[in-house]
């Protein structure tokens, strides 16, 4: 048996079914996690190798984090103090957590070279260079303006030695000052030969004594065998030519060589030619070229104020007779090889700008006295001295060469030649004389004024300092 209050009891459940399934089927999705970044206000901090930086935090950190523990090292002093140890050069990150763990410090580390023991080392050889230092990427960039390529230099050697294997150098440094140098060469020789010759000059002689004698003269000036006397032939006067010589002669040769060269190049020319020498070789003869004449080489090196060191070899050299060979070629036939006279010295010295250096020097004196005569009537006393020639010959020679460099720079103005302003003549002006120089519509450049007021003859192609 049912009661009554039992029968309204299922609908009620019903209800309640129905109102917890719509809540269910309308409540909205519960959302997804995701991650947040944390980050603060960044800031950076530069510490060179080897050296240490102390960082304030601005408020109390649990914990630090540093992206490459390779480039920057850390110690953790107090919740607020940190020290910052450089390693090798990089860049890095800090990252400061506090307690709620938020990220409340962001320092972007860069590790550099050690670039203050650098500028003090320029700082103390060169204190005029004017040098900017800088580190990027791990390397040392060199940038200004200095005085000379070896100023330039040292600094690019010592940065090199600073940060060794660890990195490399930009150069960038620019030299402000003129990187050629003008060599002027004067090689000056005096020759001073004195000859004397006082005897007989035999031509002929009869006979006088029923046997032939030959005697050889000597030329006093060419040194062959030019005449020769003969006794023996009958019926012929005596002729007998006495004959005083003095001859006295002086030869002055000068070569004044210019060469332009930049600063650590060589530079060499030569003026002469080349002779050829047959050089036998098995059954066959090669030919080889020797050079000659006026020759000259060099190295300059500026080193700045005005300095130049400088590695010369001039040399002047010339074809002689003397100390020439001969050698058979085919049947009865000869070549003659001559030889060469040379002058030659090579140095390094170091001068200034304009300034003039010998650096050679050299004072030969060879004597040489010759007695000609007729065998034994030569040795008769009083009469003796008409039958012998006697000769005397001393030869002086005085050699010295002085390099005098100057720093040149390029001139704008246009060069004036040799041949500007020559014109050849027509059919009208050979027949009626006239000048063949016209002038010219540039004459080039202007004189060229040495730093001491002095001028060089004539245009030069450069600008002397």
């Amino acid at each position: 048996m049912m009661t009554p209050s039992a029968r309204p009891r299922a609908p009620q459940l019903w209800r309640v079914a129905a109102l917890v399934l719509a809540l269910l089927v309308g409540a909205p999705p519960h959302p997804a996690e995701t991650a947040e970044v944390l980050s603060s206000q960044r800031s950076t901090v530069t510490v060179e190798v080897n050296k240490g930086a102390v960082v304030t935090l601005p408020r109390a950190a649990s914990t630090l984090f540093v992206a490459n523990p390779e480039v920057a090292d850390i110690q953790m002093k107090s919740p607020r103090l940190i020290y910052l140890m450089g390693k090798r050069p990089g860049d890095t990150t800090l990252f400061a957590v506090d307690e709620r763990e938020q990220v409340f410090a962001n320092i972007d580390v860069s590790v550099t070279h050690n670039l203050s023991r650098l500028k003090d080392a320029i700082r103390s050889l060169h204190p005029d260079a004017s040098v900017r230092v800088s580190s990027i990427e791990g390397a040392v960039v060199l940038d200004g303006k200095v005085g000379s390529a070896t100023v330039a230099e040292d600094v690019r050697e010592f940065a090199s030695q600073v940060i060794g294997d660890k990195g490399r150098v930009i150069n960038r440094l620019s030299v402000d000052a003129p990187s050629q140098v003008n060599l002027r060469v004067r090689i000056a020789e005096v020759d001073r030969d004195i000859e004397k010759e006082l005897g007989i000059n035999w031509e002929y002689v009869g006979e006088m004594f029923g046997y032939d004698l030959a005697v050889s003269l000597i030329n006093p000036l060419s040194s062959v065998v030019t005449n020769t006397a003969v006794l023996g032939t009958p019926g012929r006067d005596l002729s007998a030519v006495i004959r005083a010589l003095e001859e006295e002669g002086l030869i002055s040769l000068l070569a004044e060589p210019n060469l332009t060269a930049l600063s650590g190049e060589t530079a060499s020319f030569l003026a002469g030619g080349e002779f050829p020498i047959l050089v036998p070789d098995d059954d066959s003869i090669t030919i080889e070229f020797k050079k000659f004449g006026v020759s000259l080489a060099f190295t300059p090196t500026i080193l700045g104020e005005s300095r130049i060191n400088l590695h010369v070899r001039p040399e002047v050299s010339q074809l002689t007779n003397e100390g020439s060979i001969s050698f058979p070629v085919g049947f009865n036939n000869a070549v003659t090889v001559p030889a060469l006279s040379v002058r030659r010295a090579e140095t390094t010295v170091e001068l200034s700008s304009g300034q003039s250096f010998a650096i050679a020097g050299l004072l030969s004196n060879d004597t040489a006295h010759n007695v000609s005569k007729v065998p034994g009537l030569a040795d008769v006393p009083v009469i003796g001295r008409l039958f012998s020639s006697d000769k005397f010959k001393r030869e002086e020679s005085e050699l010295v060469i002085i390099v005098t460099p100057y720093l040149v720079r390029p001139t704008n103005d246009r060069l004036a030649l040799p041949t500007d302003g020559f014109a050849p003549p027509n059919d009208r002006e050979r027949i009626v004389p006239s000048g063949t120089w016209k002038q010219s519509a540039n004459p080039g450049a202007a004189t060229t004024v040495r730093p001491d007021g002095s001028r060089v003859g004539g245009t030069a192609g450069f600008v002397l300092e």
